[in-house]
């Protein structure tokens, strides 16, 4: 999902030198159990473009790692196949700590079911590590449609089935399935209408080319302030602190209407377990650092920590989850 400017200034708020702060007790205790590790550069491989949320993400990461761990970090960008090449080569890569993927909800809760056949398997061949970010949903419409709520909305939509245009960033992406998963809860149809990316869908929604788009406030928060396009509600449990007057779906009329991108480090199965956890109390100690969460905070994420047990999971209830969005989109990829 390619960030507009005011997402990616808010992200490279993220990179100031707070972000590597004192070491925390726990880190200092793991290091003292793994003395030999890291013996050599460490890779984050990024299975998605260079200058999007997920790649910027993934180089502060490594840069915060670096500097704890006292050896360079080096992020590579390996695309294709909705991220799938990328994320197979770290399920093949050795496990031996030097090798890591950054990666979203797609590659380990949602391209198992969307794809026909997939590369590896993200709950055997994986390892989840650290969970760092998500960036909700957040469903909003063109100025030209009348509804003025989210229930104003659903009944627009239940008086004229399939009136509307939604807009996406893609086939198979979290804003088409979020997009889907609305309706599904609220029983309504619209036509999809797919873009190659968030940008040229959200200029297409603030001109009126299209009605409606569920997808993360970065890339909208610019005609959201001009008044270009009307935010109705956010698929959160809780409201998002930078819009604290945009309410929760559940809110607005509609529960059970949740649905982000996660952002997090994962490594190749077997991955000595001393390791999972030195990595995972470092980006620990870095998420909760308040500072950091302000610049999240500006950069319309929020910040996301768990112990690895919890993430795996957690994995595996998205997983549950994405499994039935993906069976009602009746999407298949080769």
């Amino acid at each position: 999902m390619k960030l507009l400017a005011v997402g990616l200034a808010g992200f490279i708020a993220l990179a100031g030198p707070v972000a590597f702060g004192g070491l925390s007790v726990l880190g200092g205790a793991a290091w003292a159990q793994t003395p030999n590790w890291p013996t050599q550069p460490i890779r984050i491989v990024v299975p998605s473009a260079a200058g999007g949320t997920t790649d910027f993400l993934a180089r502060v990461s490594g840069e915060f790692l670096s500097s704890r761990l006292g050896q360079p970090v080096i992020v590579e960008n390996n695309t294709g196949a909705g991220g799938n090449v990328g994320t197979s080569m770290v399920a093949r890569a050795t496990p031996d700590g030097h090798t890591f993927g950054f990666i979203t909800t797609n590659n380990l809760a949602i391209n198992q079911f969307l794809f026909k056949t997939l590369p590896y398997d993200p709950l055997k061949d994986l390892t989840p590590v650290a969970i760092v970010a998500e960036a909700p949903q957040i469903l909003v419409v063109a100025k030209k449609v009348p509804a003025q709520n989210l229930k104003e909305f659903i009944a627009l939509l239940k008086a004229k089935p399939n009136s509307l245009n939604y807009a996406s960033a893609g086939v198979g992406t979290t804003p088409h399935l979020a997009a889907v998963q609305f309706m599904r809860l609220a029983d309504v149809q619209m036509t999809h209408v797919p873009y190659r990316g968030a940008a040229p869908a959200v200029t297409d929604l603030a001109s009126g080319q299209v009605e409606v788009l569920s997808v993360g406030a970065a890339p909208v928060a610019g005609v959201m302030a001009s008044g270009d396009v009307r935010a109705l509600a956010a698929a959160t449990k809780a409201r998002m602190p930078n819009l604290p007057n945009l309410p929760t779906a559940a809110e607005a009329g509609l529960p059970g209407f949740e649905s982000t991108t996660w952002f997090g480090l994962v490594a190749p199965a077997k991955t000595p377990a001393h390791i999972v956890a030195r990595v995972n109390g470092l980006m620990r100690e870095w998420v909760t650092d308040p500072k950091v969460q302000e610049r999240y905070n500006r950069a319309y994420l929020l910040p996301m920590s768990m112990s690895p047990d919890e993430l795996t999971k957690f994995v595996a209830d998205e997983a549950i989850k994405w499994e039935r969005i993906v069976a009602a989109s009746g999407v298949k990829m080769d």
